[in-house]
């Protein structure tokens, strides 16, 4: 057998196991984030100059309901003239038993975090430079906190009011 041909039989079979796995149902631990879907208006206020700004968080379920997207985008103002962009694409792992996130923002920058998913009303995104730390306030209104880990230990940045 000539090479091209064992590598295109190699290809047809990785791609053959994975049209399998993309036909699946969803993970049914998938269900723990449905209830954030749909688009949210958002008041934040910077801890540190007490300045407030609006942003929007764009929830939506992709990919045959196996993968969700966040399209979270800050308004620019006099005040608040660096909005910040980014989109983030989350699913859940079940080899780590943890939720993944990876993203992108409007500088270019990568931004990956993991999460255990829900505690009780709190779920935190975990990297290693900051944590997002949501809580929710029922079915059409949520809470989150910015909180940067430094070498002194984990201070809040910012903190933000979401409704639908």
């Amino acid at each position: 057998m000539k090479k091209s041909q064992a590598i295109g039989s190699t290809v047809s079979l990785v791609f053959a196991a994975c049209s399998l796995a993309v036909n699946a149902a969803p993970m049914k631990e998938l269900d723990a984030y449905k209830a954030s879907l749909g688009k949210w208006a958002c008041v934040v206020k910077e801890l540190g100059s007490g300045k407030t700004f609006k942003s929007v968080a764009e929830k939506t379920a992709e990919f045959d309901g196996n993968t969700y997207v966040e399209r979270y985008y800050e308004i620019a103002s006099a005040d608040h003239p660096d909005a910040w962009k980014a989109i983030f694409i989350m699913s859940y792992d079940p080899q780590t038993n943890r939720w993944v996130r990876s993203g992108v923002d409007n500088s270019g920058e990568r931004n990956a975090a993991s999460s255990s998913g829900w505690s009780g009303d709190t779920w935190v995104w975990e990297n290693d430079a900051v944590n997002i730390v949501i809580t929710q306030k029922g079915a059409k209104a949520y809470m989150f906190g910015v909180d940067v880990k430094e070498g002194s230990g984990v201070k809040r940045v910012a903190e933000g009011s979401c409704t639908r």
